[in-house]
C-alpha cells in the first residue's frame, strides 16, 4: 500500500500494515518528501520576505503596485502552510524507524506483517499541572506525546513491540523584567515487549536480575523499569534527547535477546539431562 500523502500532508501520520521490506520503502519515501518539504518551505519564506520588502517600498513609490505585491507575499506566506512543519523539521524520526526496521528486517519473517504508526505532530496529553514555587505566576505542566509504535514478528516465534513517547515538561513563568517566559524539557520514554515463545526459550524469569544488571544503555539513558516473567519480558527506559534513540532501542534489543539465548541454554541442558527412573 502506497504512503497516502494527502493524510500525512493533513494529519502529520503514517500508519500501516504491510511486510518489513514495505515499510522501509514507505520509510525512505517519507523522508525524501521530509526533505523536499523542507526545501519547499525556506523557498517560500525566501520569496514571500523578498516580495514583502518590495511591497513595502512599492506603497510608497506606487500604491497599486505595492498593495498587489504585499497581497503575492501573503499568498507565498500561505502557501507555506502546505508542506506541512511537522513533517519537514522531523526527518530524523524517519531515520530512526528505518534504522529500527533495518534490524528488524533480518529477525522478522519476511511474510509477517509489521503494524506500525509514525506521528509527526502528536497531540499532547496533559498528565498534571501545578504552581511553580518561588517563581511568580508559575505554573509546571507535564504532558505525554505517543508518536511512534511497532509490532512484527519474529522469525523464533517472538512478537516484538516497541513504543516511544515524548514527555515534556513544560514552565512558564513571568520573569523579574515582567516578560513572560516558557521553558520546555522533553525526553523520551522507549517501552518493549517481547513475548517470546516458553517452548523455544523455556522460563526467562529467573534472569530478571541479571538481564537489568547485563543490559548497557547510552549514557542519556536510563532503566525505568523491567518486567520478565515465563513469557513476556517488557522494558521501559528514558531517554533524554533524541540522538541516541537507534542506539537505545538497538542495544536494548540485544541486551534482551542475549538473556533470552542463555536462557534457551539453560532449558537446552534440562532437557538433555536424564529423567528420574531412566535407564542407566
Amino acid at each position: 500500500m502506497p504512503v497516502d500523502v494527502n493524510r500525512l500532508r493533513t494529519e502529520r501520520v503514517y500508519e500501516s500494515r504491510v511486510p518489513m521490506g514495505t515499510l522501509a520503502a514507505d520509510l525512505a519515501m517519507i523522508e525524501s518528501l521530509a526533505a523536499e518539504w523542507r526545501a519547499a518551505r525556506r523557498r517560500l519564506q525566501l520569496a514571500g520576505a523578498g516580495v514583502l520588502i518590495a511591497g513595502l517600498v512599492g506603497l510608497a513609490l506606487f500604491v497599486p503596485v505595492g498593495i498587489a505585491l504585499l497581497a503575492l507575499a501573503i499568498y507565498l506566506f500561505f502557501r507555506v502552510r502546505s508542506y506541512p512543519k511537522a513533517v519537514a523539521n522531523h526527518r530524523a524520526r524517519c531515520e530512526f524507524v528505518k534504522s529500527l526496521a533495518a534490524m528488524l528486517a533480518s529477525d522478522a519473517d519476511a511474510r509477517a506483517q509489521a503494524t506500525m504508526r509514525l506521528a509527526f505532530d502528536p497531540k499532547r496529553e496533559l498528565l498534571s499541572e501545578s504552581a511553580l514555587p518561588h517563581r511568580k505566576n508559575g505554573k509546571q505542566r507535564f504532558y505525554k506525546a505517543s508518536w511512534f509504535s511497532i509490532e512484527t514478528g519474529l522469525h523464533d516465534g517472538t512478537t516484538f513491540t516497541e513504543t516511544i513517547d515524548d514527555l515534556v515538561r513544560q514552565r512558564s513563568f513571568t520573569n523579574p523584567r515582567g516578560k513572560s517566559k516558557t521553558k520546555t524539557r522533553i525526553q523520551s520514554m522507549i517501552a518493549m515487549r517481547f513475548a517470546y515463545p516458553c517452548e523455544v526459550y523455556g522460563d526467562a524469569t529467573p534472569l530478571g536480575e541479571k538481564m537489568q544488571k547485563e543490559i548497557q544503555l547510552p549514557p542519556a539513558a536510563a532503566m525505568k523499569g523491567l518486567e520478565v516473567t515465563g513469557r513476556l519480558v517488557e522494558l521501559k527506559v528514558l531517554l533524554t534527547g533524541s540522538e541516541d534513540l537507534a542506539r537505545a532501542s538497538s542495544m536494548l534489543a540485544l541486551g534482551v535477546y542475549r538473556m533470552l539465548n542463555l536462557s534457551r541454554e539453560i532449558e537446552a541442558r534440562k532437557r538433555a539431562q536424564p529423567k528420574k527412573g531412566d535407564a542407566q
